[in-house]
């Protein structure tokens, strides 16, 4: 058996030349997957997205068939521990050299779109089609607006049968794809072999489909946690940079004479930078029991939370974080970008310049997501005893924060004027009802 000595080295990053490392999780292009030479490999360009960020790129390629795009929000967006390397090895030195990939570490997620249809000989069934159609429309049947359904029915009025149209009964490529399955997310392809093996227990499209909604929309959630303190945590919520760069706040606060003083005065004035929520959670909490520093970490988290809300719920546009800055609307950067991701929705205006705006489920999931961290701040118990005092902060009508508890799959009460909510395990949440989530 030889053995032979083999010399790792890792080179700095280098913007310049880091490698790009892509994925296709919709499927590999046809040229890759078949082998063939008739078809040319994809073309990628590698793309600022932002004049300001330096760190935030876009990839985009083209081939025959579709055009693939992918983009990292860049290192304020950056909750990964573990970063991708690629390595390159010379065999005659007996040296591996790493370089980490472009954008620190990054694996672009292609997102595939087909600008066109091509037609080739294979028949697709229409009621199939119709079928995977259906399931769309039911879904906003029972979660959209009036104003969704109205266009739905106009839609469908005015839907043409594809076996009546010249060449498309004959198969579309993309049709084709969807039914077997490839260019089709997880949680669609289980809706769509759901659908075709006429399950009728837990596995139905639809309720697939309405737990696919619910993640999107509800922070993460443990629906087999024992305990109710388990079901929802604050740092999946936050991500590793912006709870790190909380906790970090706290611990420094926690190791002062007068704790409760010290968090109090950790944002500033107390008297402009705290809600009147936050700021009775803050002086409830006691300095010395087991989960302070926690309880005082939501708590800062949760006061961020509704100043981001108040600041661009009203908003038609949001501008993107400017590095050169420590803090974006009196938010630090970790925490802004973290805010950005799950509660905004990119655009592109027409001179190319990026941007962010809230949109209502946009709005809605950043109501939710401040009154579940409200819970988790009150303790273990995940108890509030008066949802008034957060829904004045955050200027939202009370029913709503009630509406949106229950989706939680909070317990609410009222009394008077008290609204109350509680979390019990094991998690269950309502049924679906027509409207959106103020509406149930």
């Amino acid at each position: 058996m030889t053995k032979q000595k083999v010399s790792v080295r890792v080179e700095d990053t280098n913007a310049v030349d880091e490698p790009v490392v892509v994925s296709f999780p919709s499927g590999l292009p046809e040229s890759i997957h078949s082998g063939g030479s008739d078809n040319v490999a994809p073309k990628f360009s590698w793309q600022k997205k932002y004049e300001k960020l330096s760190s935030s790129r876009k990839i985009v390629g083209k081939d025959k068939h579709c055009i693939y795009t992918a983009s990292a929000k860049g290192s304020l967006f950056d909750d990964r521990r573990t970063k991708l390397c690629v390595g390159v090895y010379d065999k005659k030195k007996g040296v591996l050299v790493l370089k980490q990939a472009a954008t620190k570490g990054t694996v672009f997620a292609l997102e595939q779109t087909v600008p066109s249809y091509l037609e080739h000989n294979k028949v697709i069934k229409t009621r199939t089609i119709e079928d995977v159609l259906s399931y769309g429309t039911n879904v906003y049947e029972d979660f959209g607006s009036s104003k969704k359904r109205k266009v739905l029915r106009s839609q469908a009025a005015n839907r043409v049968e594809i076996d009546h149209v010249f060449g498309a009964g004959q198969g579309s490529a993309v049709v084709d794809k969807v039914m077997k399955g490839e260019a089709m997310s997880e949680s669609n392809r289980k809706a769509v072999e759901a659908s075709k093996k006429g399950d009728k227990d837990h596995n139905l499209a639809q309720e697939i489909a309405f737990e696919t909604l619910r993640r999107n929309f509800l922070p993460p959630y443990n629906e087999l946690a024992v305990k109710p303190n388990k079901v929802y945590e604050a740092k999946e919520i936050a991500g590793e940079t912006a709870w790190s760069k909380i906790y970090n706040t706290v611990h420094y606060c926690t190791h002062q004479a007068d704790v409760t003083s010290a968090i109090e005065e950790c944002l500033g004035d107390k008297e402009k930078a705290w809600h009147d929520c936050t700021l009775k959670l803050v002086r409830e909490i006691t300095p010395d029991s087991n989960n302070a520093g926690h309880r005082y970490a939501c708590t800062i988290l949760l006061n961020h939370l509704i100043n981001f809300f108040i600041a661009n719920n009203r908003r038609k546009s949001i501008a993107p974080i400017d590095e050169k800055s420590s803090s974006h609307f009196g938010i630090p950067n970790e925490v802004a970008s973290k805010f950005l991701e799950l509660f905004t929705t990119e655009m592109q205006n027409k001179s190319g310049k990026f941007s962010y705006a809230m949109s209502k489920t946009d709005k809605d999931k950043c109501i939710v997501h401040a009154l579940v961290l409200y819970m988790i701040a009150h303790g273990p118990s995940m108890k509030i005893g008066n949802v008034k005092k957060i829904a004045d902060d955050m200027k939202v009508p009370l029913n709503d924060c009630g509406n949106m508890l229950r989706l939680a799959g909070c317990t609410v009460a009222k009394k008077g004027p008290i609204m109350s909510a509680i979390l019990k395990t094991p998690l269950t949440f309502p049924p679906p009802k027509r409207g959106g989530p103020r509406g149930r």
